[in-house]
């Protein structure tokens, strides 16, 4: 009989075992809300029974140890496909999350710099922040947009 590995999608704070292809339906043992078993994505599947419970054990400890990081907060989970074998854990294969948003670093620059800065010099100081050019001009648009900064003339930005 297979087992998997299964996260509830309603408050991702638990990692349990299901019997894959048994019912249609199972109870968060969390949350207790109902998960349809069929729509619920199975890191880690196989039919002994040890094996499942450690790689289960090892996901619980991620996802404990992620919301201690976010005191409290329990942000989106994502895990990767690929299982490393020594271990027993699922992989992390997503991309590193920039710590602060782009738009709020812009802001920054413009408010170290008396709130008001040339063009290109605000750009060569957001290429230092790894903000690449296509994103930089979507960035001053979506501010210019929200009323967070405007141009009194061509090539000088201030922030409101």
């Amino acid at each position: 009989m297979p087992y998997g590995v299964v996260i509830c999608t309603k408050c991702r704070q638990h990692a349990q075992i299901i019997e894959l292809g048994i019912s249609k339906t199972t109870r968060c043992q969390k949350c207790n809300a109902n998960l349809n078993s069929k729509k619920l994505r199975v890191f880690f599947e196989s039919g002994n029974l040890e094996e499942v419970i450690s790689v289960r054990t090892q996901i619980q400890a991620q996802i404990t140890e992620k919301r201690k990081k976010n005191n409290g907060i329990n942000d989106f989970q994502v895990f990767g496909n690929e299982i490393n074998e020594k271990s027993a854990c699922l992989i992390d294969n997503r991309k590193v999350r920039k710590k602060r948003k782009t738009d709020e670093l812009i802001l920054t620059i413009l408010q170290e710099n008396d709130n008001c800065m040339k063009y290109d010099s605000l750009k060569k100081a957001a290429a230092e922040l790894d903000i690449d050019e296509v994103e930089f001009d979507k960035i001053l648009t979506k501010l210019t947009q929200a009323g967070e900064i405007y141009s009194p003339f061509d090539g000088l930005i201030r922030t409101v």
